[in-house]
């Protein structure tokens, strides 16, 4: 199939990963695939296989499929010249207004909210990636969409050597900035815990450069990893610590509810409260069974997370529509 994803570019993001590991292996299915966006440049942090072009040629082509994820493209979508038009639905940030949501009514962002909005309502393949997802959009919005769970990328993400500090209790976390990403939380609730446990040292690894083939070492060398997100669609970074055998404290949002469950795979806690997010860190950092087992329970459960099945599996819902 001749295949064209677009996108708003290509930067290290989550969503922008999904896109090339499922380009990458459409690729080696034998699939045609281009993926568009503004620049038209190659990925210069992960390898890609897939021609990159610019959005402007996008309308030059006939393709079987064309599929993007940021709402506001669905015109560009409408517009190609395609057999099959899906939105990729990676996440649902403006959900609790959007059950509410009228285009007479003035909203704060409303632009990006009316063009979600939009893309649900117009006959488009829709794809949810992640359970809760699915079940969101059937149950409080009356959208019907397939399910398509990505995967860890095992050849970057795994259990490797690492050097880790003697006396020092080492928390990791993405250090996003956004708010949304609750770092904040995460550093308020280890100068909590420092009270007790004045050796604990938090790292993180946003913004630093780090190279694809680095971030399993940069996630071993830590003893426990934190997430305190308020949502996501699916949270890269907790399922990326587990498959590198790293134990977890994590919010508990439908981002991980495919894979973290409390006390055996992760141990979770509410969105915004730095003192229950503190005292499932101390708990950790004292019950060292606690953390052997939801680490090895968390390697097992994100193994069934492979994206070359994703890929077969993306490359099926195309292909009979």
């Amino acid at each position: 199939m001749k295949i064209a994803f677009i996108e708003p570019h290509l930067e290290l993001f989550g969503g922008i990963r999904r896109v090339m590991e499922l380009s990458n292996r459409l690729v080696r299915l034998g699939d045609d695939v281009t993926i568009f966006h503004p620049a038209g440049t190659p990925c210069a942090w992960m390898q890609g296989l897939a021609r990159t072009l610019p959005t402007a040629g996008l309308s030059g082509e006939k393709f079987d499929a064309v599929i993007f994820n940021d709402p506001p493209h669905y015109e560009l979508a409408l517009g190609s010249h395609a057999r099959v038009k899906a939105f990729y639905i990676l996440c649902l940030d403006d959900r609790e207004r959007l059950g509410k949501f009228s285009f007479k009514i003035f909203w704060p962002r409303k632009g990006r909210i009316m063009a979600l909005k939009r893309a649900l309502s117009l006959p488009f393949l829709k794809i949810a990636n992640a359970t809760w997802m699915r079940l969101y959009l059937a149950q409080e919005l009356g959208v019907e969409s397939e399910l398509l769970i990505g995967g860890v990328n095992r050849e970057v993400f795994r259990p490797v050597p690492a050097d880790r500090a003697t006396g020092v209790f080492r928390i990791l976390c993405s250090g996003d900035p956004r708010e949304r990403k609750g770092t904040d939380t995460i550093r308020a609730a280890v100068e909590i815990v420092r009270r007790d446990h004045p050796s604990v040292e938090l790292d993180t690894y946003h913004g630093k450069g780090i190279p694809q083939e680095a971030m399993a070492e940069v996630y071993c060398s830590a003893d426990l990893f934190v997430d305190a997100q308020w949502y996501a669609g699916w949270n890269n970074p907790v399922a990326e610590a587990m498959a590198c055998g790293v134990p977890v404290v994590c919010t508990d949002i439908g981002g991980v509810a495919d894979f973290a469950f409390h006390e055996e795979t992760a141990v979770l806690v509410p969105v915004g409260s730095a003192e229950r997010l503190a005292s499932a860190i101390a708990r950790m950092i004292a019950d060292g069974d606690l953390r052997g087992r939801v680490r090895q329970n968390a390697l097992r459960a994100v193994a069934r997370f492979d994206w070359d099945d994703s890929a077969k599996r993306l490359h099926r819902l195309l292909e009979r529509r």
